[in-house]
């Protein structure tokens, strides 16, 4: 059986030395990156089944080589591993597509228990949720929208805030078009830079006159799909646009012009279509066919439709019974305002699947930055305690002119209690 192969981001060398010991014991193979360039590297000479990456590296952030890799190849369930100051990081990065963060000093156990999951799930076949869920009327607008769009061999631009699943839509298109039977690729616009852009996307012709097909060629006369325009390079920009309008390119090295044969379609986050974004033009030739996708917060009818699809979807590719949501996790998806939207919402179900210890997902799953309701009111009432002893304190001290000894009296506690109370409270000693 193949071990799953794991990268380790980690510039402690005795952590990481001690990680990689017991991922090794526990049947994995695992592989040390010390910092960002060595991680990158790692990234770009073989694949990975996981990767466990700390936040802040020696020559940047564990964030910059996971958004640097997102962005050339398909996403590598990625665990992160944080001091205590960077949790906010952490969520953030967790609502862009990573699994999970643990808080240092952390359990190896759990890690090694959230590794095992992670990698039994990615190694397994995954049956689809629905791709696209239309119970609300943006969404059921939309769809039909697009199933007429379908039939036309037009370019076509999807826009829409990240992660409102663009390039599920795109896919949708293509498999209800005449062109269902050939390629659907992708190409994510941060790799079209300006060096290499024309080689990945018109391929190239060697010195021996062999050729190396780029991904135009490789989707043939199916469906070709540049992914967030506004991050290619701006001079690829200005060679890509007669590309766009003519469906014509020549290889690199390569003497006579192709022909494009497939069809052209491409993706935009919300607002990167102005400037600085794509060229104006570059825009206005994919735009022939423009639609909007809805955010999530604009069709709340889908929202549990949505979860309960993807929870279904987690529980069959574990093989586990399938799990549900309690009646507070299920106040707590439709309480919350989904900025991430759809991919916010499948990373959320994902970790809470691995992570719920029985067969019922709850709120606290589901969000664990936020305490129970019950322990909120309490730090609240805490923190309600503080401030008032805080405000009887200052009170005290101006009254009896900031002399330590009478404002002691006045309190009924003792100079060591009072000292301690300012301290503790950043009440200035003058």
């Amino acid at each position: 059986m193949r071990r799953p192969s794991i990268l380790v981001v980690e510039d402690d060398a005795i952590l990481a030395d001690s990680l990689l010991t017991r991922l090794t014991l526990e049947g994995m193979a695992p592989i040390r990156a010390a910092d960002c360039a060595e991680a990158l590297a790692a990234l770009e000479g073989r694949g990975f089944d996981a990767v466990v990456s700390d936040i802040r590296l020696p020559d940047g952030s564990g964030e910059e080589v996971f958004r640097s890799h997102r962005a050339r190849r398909a996403a590598i369930p990625t665990i992160f591993t944080t001091a205590f100051a960077d949790v906010e990081q952490a969520v953030r990065l967790v609502k862009l597509g990573a699994v999970d963060y643990l808080t240092k000093p952390y359990d190896l156990g759990a890690l090694v228990d959230l590794l095992t999951r992670v990698t039994r799930a990615a190694g397994e076949a995954r049956p689809s949720a629905p791709a696209v869920v239309a119970v609300s009327p943006a969404m059921a607008r939309l769809t039909a929208a697009l199933d007429r769009l379908a039939e036309s061999d037009r370019n076509l631009l999807l826009t829409g805030a990240a992660g409102v699943g663009k390039k599920t839509l795109a896919r949708r298109i293509h498999d209800r078009s005449a062109r269902a039977g050939a390629p659907f690729v992708v190409v994510e616009g941060a790799g079209l830079a300006a060096t290499v852009g024309d080689r990945v996307l018109f391929g190239a012709v060697g010195g021996d006159g062999v050729p190396e097909p780029g991904l135009a060629a490789q989707a043939g006369a199916g469906t070709l799909l540049v992914a967030e325009i506004a991050d290619i390079a701006p001079e690829m920009q200005a060679r890509l646009s007669r590309f766009v309008e003519d469906h014509v390119y020549r290889p690199v090295g390569g003497t006579r012009e192709e022909i494009f044969a497939g069809r052209l379609m491409a993706t935009a986050t919300a607002g990167a279509e102005t400037p600085p974004g794509p060229r104006a033009d570059l825009v206005d030739r994919f735009g022939v066919l423009a639609i909007r996708v809805p955010a999530l917060a604009e069709r709340v009818e889908d929202l549990l439709p949505l979860a309960e699809a993807m929870l279904a979807d987690e529980s069959a590719a574990a093989g586990s019974v399938p799990k549900v949501f309690a009646r507070d996790a299920v106040a707590a998806l439709e309480a919350h305002d989904w900025p991430g939207n759809l991919r916010e919402l499948r990373n959320r179900i994902v970790r809470a699947h691995l992570l719920a210890a029985g067969e019922t997902i709850a709120a606290i799953d589901l969000f664990p930055e936020r305490p129970p309701a019950g322990e909120r009111a309490g730090l609240e009432l805490d923190a309600a305690r503080r401030d008032a002893e805080r405000q009887v304190i200052e009170a005290a001290l101006a009254e009896n002119g900031g002399r330590i000894v009478e404002t002691a009296k006045t309190l009924g506690i003792s100079r060591v209690t009072l000292w301690s109370k300012m301290k503790r409270f950043g009440i200035a000693k003058e």
